[in-house]
């Protein structure tokens, strides 16, 4: 199944189609929403469940965690997901994320066909797992040193964090209508995702998925905007950077050996 009205050149046709060739049989997108979900509300349900007494310096763990993830996001998407690394695991989110996830949609169309699609975009399931590992060492320590509920607070803003990360990049590759169109954040996602789409400029633009707080920060953004600006831009084009570096430095997917079984992981 592919879109019937579509501007996308005639390389991101095929690459869509040989990359639903490999996707799993048994492979199902709303069964992996679903898991992706109920496994986030049930880790929130029990961080907030061993909430007692909570103190007004325990909330600043939300913008706090939800911060700290914003910036992990952008180093990640920027250091690993466009670097090759030597380590394997490493190395095999560049290649899910360059030589797939950005050849499979590009500025010229960003769109799923189906729910199959949504593979390439959401992470594998035991990404849940994963990053309740990396949180426990941070939120440990605070529980320590500050209180107990600014440690489960603290999981609990990490974990919210990256459901918001999934919502809004979800968002990014679905049809256009009139709720998207006019949802704050979320549009601005949309277009700041989109640029960062153009092969031209992936390496370095518009790095920040979630929200475009650290491209702001950074100097990474296409727009010559405020912070405010940037995060309630939404569609306009009009504060667009006119000295944007655009590179050849694009990587083309013959370049790194991508599995060739029906059946291989993100």
């Amino acid at each position: 199944m592919e879109l019937q009205h579509s501007c996308m050149s005639d390389r991101q046709r095929r690459y869509r189609k040989e990359y639903r060739y490999r996707v799993a049989g048994w492979y199902h997108g709303w069964l992996h929403l679903m898991i992706i979900a109920m496994s986030g509300i049930a880790a929130i349900y029990i961080y907030t469940s061993n909430l007692v007494s909570v103190q007004w310096r325990d909330w600043l763990a939300l913008p706090l965690g939800f911060l700290s993830y914003q910036l992990a996001e952008y180093l990640l998407h920027t250091q690993t997901m466009h670097r090759p690394r030597k380590n394997p695991m490493l190395r095999a989110l560049y290649i899910r994320h360059t030589l797939m996830h950005h050849q499979f949609f590009t500025e010229q169309e960003m769109r799923f066909a189906d729910h199959r699609d949504w593979r390439v975009t959401f992470f594998p399931p035991f990404t849940m797992i994963v990053l309740t590992l990396l949180s426990l060492a941070p939120s440990l320590t605070a529980g320590l040193i500050i209180s107990p509920n600014f440690g489960w607070l603290l999981m609990t803003a990490l974990t919210g964090s990256y459901m918001f990360y999934e919502v809004v990049h979800f968002c990014c590759h679905v049809d256009d209508n009139w709720l998207i169109r006019n949802l704050p954040i979320i549009n601005t996602a949309r277009r700041h995702h989109q640029a960062h789409h153009d092969q031209a400029l992936m390496m370095e633009v518009n790095m920040g998925i979630g929200t475009p707080i650290f491209d702001w920060l950074l100097g990474t953004s296409d727009l010559d905007r405020g912070f405010f600006g940037h995060l309630f831009n939404g569609y306009s084009r009009k504060y667009l950077k006119k000295n944007l570096r655009r590179t050849s430095r694009t990587p083309k997917p013959g370049n790194v050996k991508i599995p060739e079984s029906r059946t291989d992981a993100h």
